[in-house]
């Protein structure tokens, strides 16, 4: 990935140039990060309060808020819920920095097991009895698939649904199209370059009940961009979980 994005320097004006250099700078992690398992174990999972519609955190109590958060009451996003479990800093933004743009290994394993922990336990309300979901991962586009020779949600997706006992859909929904990488982009920018990014193949039947993995929520884009081509090819309830989120 660093090699390609360094070829990509030599077809840019010495302005993008010096802007890109920027950007690899600021993505890399300056030291490499304890990727071992027992460091994973290690890592302090967000336990204060959270919109309980998008997870958003909030606060210093602990678990959600009675009512959601001020972007979810005015616009509901398309998903159900959504959670996160660890704060996108530290260790944690450094392990998945170093794994997409350095192409270090993932402790896949490691963290399946703590979301495992964390579903089974004090996130279990979001899997209801007698309604099991299939795990789909959010997609990567096909050419960002080619350069890295992974997609880092679809790998913690499959190890979860196997920890779990849920069905793994890899192909539920596909990434047709990204104008620019979402890690360049902030705010409103985000849900413009995802919209109608997504979409369910042509004739595959959805399943009812979904649980979107993603290795990081920013700005929700990406995970409304995916519930709604979901919902719109027929799931019914939709509820995103990711690794990390930035703390705002």
């Amino acid at each position: 990935m660093i090699r390609y994005r360094i070829c990509e320097l030599k077809r840019l004006a010495p302005s993008a140039w010096l802007a890109e250099l920027a950007t690899l700078r600021d993505l890399l992690p300056a030291a490499s990060p304890d990727l071992s398992s027992s460091a994973v174990a290690r890592w302090p999972a967000h336990g204060f309060a959270v919109c309980p519609r998008c997870g958003a955190f909030e606060g210093s109590g602990s678990g959600p808020h009675p009512g959601p958060c001020g972007p979810c009451a005015a616009a509901p996003p398309s998903f159900d819920a959504a959670r996160s479990l660890f704060a996108y800093a530290g260790d944690v933004r450094a392990a998945i920095v170093a794994t997409k743009y350095a192409g270090r290994p993932y402790p896949v394993d490691a963290v399946a097991l703590r979301l495992h922990e964390t579903l089974a336990g004090r996130w279990r309300d979001l899997i209801p009895d007698g309604a099991p979901p299939t795990v789909v991962p959010v997609p990567a586009h096909p050419w960002k698939y080619f350069r890295r020779g992974f997609n880092l949600p679809a790998l913690i997706a499959s190890r979860l649904s196997r920890r779990l006992g849920l069905p793994f859909d890899p192909l539920a929904i596909s990434r047709t199209r990204e104008r620019i990488p979402q890690a360049r982009l902030s705010g409103y920018l985000r849900h413009e370059n995802v919209e109608r990014a997504f979409r369910v193949p042509r004739g595959r039947k959805v399943p009812p009940a979904i649980l979107l993995l993603d290795d990081v929520y920013t700005s929700g884009a990406t995970a409304e961009a995916c519930s709604r081509a979901l919902k719109c090819a027929g799931a019914d309830s939709i509820v995103v979980v990711t690794v990390a989120r930035p703390v705002s």
